[in-house]
């Protein structure tokens, strides 16, 4: 009775991927397209506003902005600097949905309902949206005209290339997965400060902009290392060895502490390294710095909840923002 289950089961299975695959095929290209931009488009905006962090957040920006506008032609500041957000967008919804595609059959088999596994939208489709939201990338960098922008966008997309690559794999890289991301976040923010009319103040004030940079990267850090604490079982299925694999649960809620404490000393580093430009950001992130490590050190009493831990992990979204406001604001405004 048993043994003659077997077929059937394969069968079964075999029906459930051919269903998938006509579900796939009924959907448009178009449809398929719009299905996958929302799909990540969570995270687009996350790394989007860091370019904008990094347009606005440095001592003086809005005031040389205004002036560029009284300067130069409304046309040539909306070129240079309008295009940068959606550079940083288009890269980063296409580089998740890239690496969506390459963990398509792990993600099938652990039950997640993403489009690709799921099978609402095929691997083809997946692999054309990657190409036309890098390549729409690359042609916004070059309509801005801007040189440095043309190069930044380069490691951005060789980073994203190489994540989910099969050799490279760097998200099945001890520390190299996070650093990674942390790295490519920071590109983002420096993305902005390349702007035309933004440039200049980033070379005058190179601590300002490294204060900004490294407090997002060591956010998105943080919060790249919490997520892997929900995918524990998965990661070591596939053969991968991610912090809270290699140092355990506890080992990484430490990190993530001490990452918050490192947040506080860059800011009050780079605030004396500057000579004592940017107080206010000071301030602020040393406050977000002790928001973020109480979050952190809460997750202790559900370390072993994967539920408790995802939905902790989805609750760090909105702290990107508020550190991004945090920068924007103190940058900026004061």
């Amino acid at each position: 009775m048993h043994s003659s289950s077997y077929p059937e089961l394969g069968r079964k299975q075999q029906r459930q991927e051919e269903n998938r695959n006509a579900s796939a095929n009924n959907v448009s290209f178009l449809r398929s397209q719009l299905i996958l931009f929302q799909s990540r488009q969570k995270w687009g905006l996350v790394y989007s506003l860091a370019t904008v962090v990094g347009l606005f957040c440095l001592p003086g920006a809005l005031g040389v902005f205004g002036q560029q506008q009284q300067t130069l032609p409304i046309l040539d500041v909306v070129q240079k600097s309008a295009p940068l957000p959606f550079i940083s967008l288009l890269i980063t919804i296409g580089m998740y949905v890239l690496n969506d595609l390459a963990d398509s059959d792990l993600d099938k088999a652990n039950g997640k309902k993403r489009p690709i596994p799921s099978g609402l939208v095929s691997k083809r489709q997946a692999l054309e949206f990657v190409m036309m939201t890098n390549g729409i990338a690359v042609i916004l960098s070059l309509v801005t005209l801007n040189v440095v922008t043309m190069v930044m966008v380069v490691p951005m997309l060789v980073i994203g290339i190489l994540y989910s690559s099969r050799k490279a794999a760097f998200e099945n890289k001890f520390v190299v997965k996070n650093v990674s991301i942390a790295v490519f976040y920071m590109l983002c923010a420096l993305l902005g400060m390349t702007s035309g009319y933004t440039l200049g103040l980033a070379v005058d004030n190179p601590f300002v902009a490294i204060r900004a940079a490294a407090a997002l990267g060591i956010m998105v850090f943080i919060s790249s290392i919490l997520n892997d604490l929900g995918d524990i079982e998965g990661d070591r299925q596939a053969g991968r060895r991610t912090i809270p694999i290699v140092m355990g649960e506890q080992g990484t809620i430490k990190m993530a502490i001490a990452l918050a404490a490192g947040l506080f000393a860059i800011s009050w580093l780079t605030y004396w390294l500057s000579g004592g430009s940017g107080l206010v950001t000071a301030v602020l992130t040393t406050l977000f710095s002790a928001l973020i490590g109480a979050r952190i050190a809460n997750l202790r009493k559900g370390v072993n909840d994967v539920d408790f831990l995802r939905r902790q992990h989805k609750n760090f979204v909105p702290l990107h923002f508020l550190l991004q406001l945090f920068l924007f604001g103190g940058g900026a405004l004061f």
